[in-house]
């Protein structure tokens, strides 16, 4: 066995060296020496190691694992993987649906990035090991080191709720923490990179030995490509703008058509556009009034002054309330009502439902400054639309489906913020501030051939409509074989709400669209919706499904996907023959295929 040669290794340049010491990290030096070290003993690879390079190549494994709905806590976690992997050590990344729970037992360190859905549940891919985790099975893990990163939405009052739930009892099985859990808001970005440097710093005092500091081309950094995001938008020009509903309808539902030439932005079917929206300028008065400002007044954001009115109108949350902003106007007013309303998750949950900033401002009076009061409310969070286009069928375009929200709360009519601003506040020859936002598990078969199910009423059509127009492209290209699409659609009434009509007629006439069932509620005496056409359809769905069928569901979520999810249950416990018990273990296993995917807000 050949070994290193030990020779007087004789003056090095001290200018160099001190250089290097001083301008340059930890880490970095870390890196430079492994690379130092592969040059040196290229040629040699039967080198023997010195007794403390030994014990760096006995360093713990890091396993990375994720749950992730949309794709977001993926991006977190192989960002993170490439830095730890950057400093050599060796990490794997996992997604939680895919992972042996039993194999935590014996993990050493694990990182966990995982997302909540709405009021605290869990994304799909970790609901079985979240079950696991919190259940009796779930083993003492004196030996593991972990950190957890939770993704979220603080306009829910459950905010991270996943990640804290994972946090907590981590800890409760005896886990050491390694670094403090972080809560990533919208804009995720930054406190993710900061929670992951923080591990990274960690990990050399936490794992007992140094990683082997050599350079791992498999881990490089991936290439992140700058353009347009949620910081900076894309200032697309509007190209067509119509209402979809008949005169006489409840509803008030829009197609929009933007423009994308020269923006080099690109989408999928199933990504959705987000959509940076401004207050309307009545919410802005009112919001004045009530804090008895006149909207001339100079204030700082984001290291630049301008007057109050303009930053209210472009940057602030107002038509929303959300924890955050009444606990942080509760410490500055001094409102001890207020705060108890904080602590009380009921009384929290009844106050924020309707109310705006005019609403918190009138009730509680104060005496805050305009800086202090801008410096109080959220930033405006951008609105998320499923996007209605496929973009070969579209060039350089992208479609949205958007119903504008409109409500009364007590003796006013309240409106959403990004649905009004698409509807009242900008006409074609406008522009809007938007960016693409990947969902990269709401996407059509990796297989051509393969059945899709589609349940999307009212709005929640938009992807499908993106779905079929991609697979019909592909269909009129030659290419091989085609899946057959079933879509179903529901709404009020069938003369007047019957989103895109002429052009689902016409994909059955083509075969782009191989059934279509429609559920209208008001058109007969006994409201009938898209869950009670699926159960009239059940032998011909359970036998699709069998087949290999992808079920997609997108709409709302806290009263049409739980109907939609029980109807699937009922078909699959009829159908088969076995069972509710069998319907629920075999709806759970389409979930984990990514067979049962879901779009809900």
């Amino acid at each position: 066995m050949t070994k290193i040669a030990t020779a007087p290794i004789g003056r090095f340049d001290e200018a160099l060296l001190k250089k290097l010491s001083s301008e340059h990290s930890a880490e970095q030096q870390l890196w430079l020496s492994g690379f130092l070290y592969g040059l040196a003993t290229a040629g040699q690879p039967e080198a023997v190691l010195a007794p403390t390079q030994q014990a760096q190549v006995q360093a713990p494994k890091v396993q990375l694992l994720y749950g992730s709905q949309t794709g977001n806590s993926k991006k977190v976690a192989q960002k993170a993987a490439a830095l730890i992997g950057e400093q050599g050590w060796d990490v794997t990344v996992t997604d939680l649906a895919d992972y042996a729970a039993k194999n935590l037992k014996t993990a050493q360190i694990a990182l966990f990035v995982v997302s909540t859905q709405g009021e605290g549940t869990p994304p799909t891919a970790a609901e079985s090991f979240y079950e696991w985790l919190h259940s009796a099975r779930a083993p003492k893990l004196p030996d593991l080191q972990f950190a957890v990163c939770s993704l979220g939405d603080s306009s829910y009052l459950k905010f991270c709720q996943t990640g804290k739930d994972f946090d907590a009892r981590l800890e409760a099985l005896g886990a050491n923490r390694m670094a403090p859990r972080v809560d990533c808001d919208l804009e995720y970005e930054e406190a993710a990179d900061q929670w992951a440097a923080t591990v990274v710093s960690r990990l050399k005092t936490v794992a007992g030995a140094q990683p082997v500091a050599v350079l791992k081309e498999q881990l490089s950094t991936p290439a992140y490509v700058a353009g347009f995001n949620r910081k900076n938008p894309y200032h697309a020009p509007v190209l067509e703008k119509v209402r979809l509903n008949g005169r006489g309808s409840a509803k008030e539902t829009y197609h929009i058509e933007l423009g994308l030439e020269g923006s080099g932005l690109v989408y999928e079917p199933g990504d959705s556009l987000g959509i940076l929206a401004q207050n309307s300028d009545r919410l802005v008065e009112q919001v004045l009034a009530a804090a008895k400002f006149s909207g001339t007044e100079q204030v700082e954001f984001d290291g630049k002054a301008t007057n109050l009115a303009s930053l209210l109108k472009t940057q602030k949350e107002l038509s929303v309330l959300n924890r955050n902003v009444l606990e942080q106007y509760a410490e500055q007013s001094g409102h001890e009502n207020l705060k108890a309303i904080t602590t009380d998750h009921e009384r929290l949950k009844k106050y924020l439902w309707g109310r705006n900033a005019g609403d918190l401002l009138r009730e509680f009076p104060s005496t805050l400054t305009p800086q202090q009061l801008t410096d109080t409310l959220r930033n405006i969070a951008p609105r998320l639309y499923s996007i209605a286009s496929s973009l070969a069928a579209h060039p350089d375009e992208v479609h949205l489906t958007v119903s504008a929200l409109r409500y009364e709360f007590g003796r006013t009519t309240r409106e959403g913020l990004a649905s009004t601003f698409l509807a009242d506040r900008i006409e074609v020859g406008d522009s809007a501030q938007v960016f693409i936002e990947r969902n990269e598990y709401f996407k059509l078969p990796a297989d051509d051939s393969a059945d899709i199910i589609m349940v999307g009423p009212g709005t929640g059509v938009a992807p499908f409509r993106a779905f079929v127009e991609e697979r019909n492209e592909l269909r009129d290209s030659g290419s091989a074989k085609q899946g057959r699409n079933w879509l179903f659609f529901g709404n009020p009434n069938f003369t007047t709400d019957f989103l895109y009509q002429r052009e689902w007629l016409q994909y059955l006439k083509t075969g782009a669209l191989d059934r279509l069932d429609v559920a209208f509620s008001r058109d007969q005496p006994e409201k009938i919706y898209v869950q009670h056409r699926l159960l009239e359809k059940g032998r011909q769905l359970f036998e699709r499904i069998e087949n290999g069928a992808y079920c997609y569901v997108c709409g709302d979520k806290n009263r049409m996907a739980a109907d939609v999810q029980q109807a699937f249950l009922q078909i699959i416990a009829r159908e088969s023959g076995k069972g509710e018990a069998f319907a629920a273990e075999y709806l759970s296993n389409l979930k984990k295929q990514r067979r049962y995917l879901e779009d809900v807000y």
